[in-house]
């Protein structure tokens, strides 16, 4: 039967051995099942409201050159910075969403220079902030909220793979050493605004009622993603029937989802759901949303995938959800075109952001995205 809605975990369960067998039953339904759930008495509480409390003055500024001073496509190739409206495409389309890109990251690969047969090393490096005299405890409140994210992300791997009856350090080897973190607006759009950004592929949801904030697509940079959002709502997950389910805002929470990286190592037992944000012209509502993406190693490859496999074989329980898998967008790193992680990653990156491609990354724009190859 198709999921109706998305489970919630309680994380302090997992402290308790007299509640942790059932915490973990549970897990494992979410993770198979759905591949959303909700997150809660995670610990992060304090931490987390600083930093959605900070997200509107990061974009309430007195000039668009603010800004852009630390744009995306002048940071670097690292594609951090700032992003203005409908500079980011999904599923080929523009997206209606103002947005900062963070990476925990504050150096660069040291071999990004001496192998440039690995583009994709290139993709780590520091980020950019507004400094405190335009926006107060920017810098500060974004790295406090990204280490403890990158704590809780870490305590979170172990109980997976013991809800996958796996050790709990199985799942360690395969962090990134750059996770990121996205600070995300999206204003109420009118009718002309959508139309003006999207000339040439007019895309409406829900049969016309709706915009694109983000469109159908599987998180691809990491293994899962940690969602804080505000009351105001528009995430929807994609059920086996190929319904939208809303993801209702619960305070205090995470939305916690599968991405491609935790789907490849499981073979795709546990596969990543799409999800979509849609942006609704009848809610006058600015809606903010704070994803956090825990990533994996982009040196990883598909080798290394199959060892790993080998290793889980008979532990992890075969699907039973093909029909999910029939609607789902399909997963990139499962491609065979891409020798590792990185190079998937990397390719994605090029087409959701051109302008930093056309910069940064000129043959391989070229490639994907004026030559329009998948």
């Amino acid at each position: 039967m198709s999921f109706t809605s998305v489970p919630i975990i309680d994380f302090s369960l997992a402290k308790d051995p007299a509640t942790k067998p059932q915490f973990l039953e549970d897990l494992k339904h979410a993770l198979f099942t759905v591949g959303f759930l909700y997150l809660i008495n995670h610990g992060l509480e304090t931490e987390a409201k600083s930093v959605l409390d900070l997200a509107p003055s990061t974009f309430d500024l007195p000039s668009q050159e603010t800004k852009n001073s630390i744009s995306m496509v002048k940071s670097g190739p690292y594609f951090v910075g700032y992003s203005a409206l409908g500079a980011e495409f999904t599923n080929k389309a523009l997206d209606f969403r103002e947005q900062y890109d963070f990476g925990s990251s504050e150096t660069v690969d040291p071999l990004a220079e001496s192998r440039p047969d690995q583009e994709w090393r290139r993709l780590r490096g520091p980020s950019p902030y507004l400094p405190d005299d335009i926006v107060p405890g920017f810098e500060s409140t974004v790295k406090t909220y990204l280490n403890g994210m990158n704590n809780l992300a870490e305590e979170f791997l172990k109980v997976v793979a013991e809800c996958l009856n796996l050790p709990a350090d199985t799942l360690l080897q395969y962090q990134d050493v750059m996770n990121r973190l996205k600070i995300v607006k999206y204003p109420p759009p009118s009718t002309a605004e959508v139309k003006s950004l999207n000339k040439n592929d007019d895309k409406t949801l829900h049969n016309g009622t709706a915009f694109q904030g983000v469109g159908p697509h599987k998180d691809s940079s990491n293994l899962f993603t940690f969602v804080l959002q505000d009351n105001v709502g528009g995430l929807e997950v994609l059920n086996s029937e190929g319904k939208w389910i809303p993801v209702t805002p619960i305070e205090n929470s995470f939305v916690v989802n599968i991405a491609q990286g935790f789907e490849a190592l499981t073979g795709g037992r546990c596969s990543a759901t799409t999800h979509q944000v849609v942006v609704d012209p009848s809610n006058k509502e600015t809606r903010y949303s704070i994803p956090y993406f825990h990533g994996v190693r982009l040196d990883l490859t598909r080798e290394d995938i199959e060892k790993q496999l080998s290793d889980i074989a008979g532990r992890i329980p075969e699907p039973k959800d093909q029909k999910k898998r029939a609607v789902d967008v399909p997963s990139e790193f499962i491609q065979p075109q891409y020798k590792c992680f990185g190079e998937a990653h990397l390719r994605n990156r090029v087409v959701s952001h051109k302008d930093v491609a056309e910069r940064w990354y000129a043959d391989l724009h070229q490639k994907y995205n004026n030559g329009q190859q998948n």
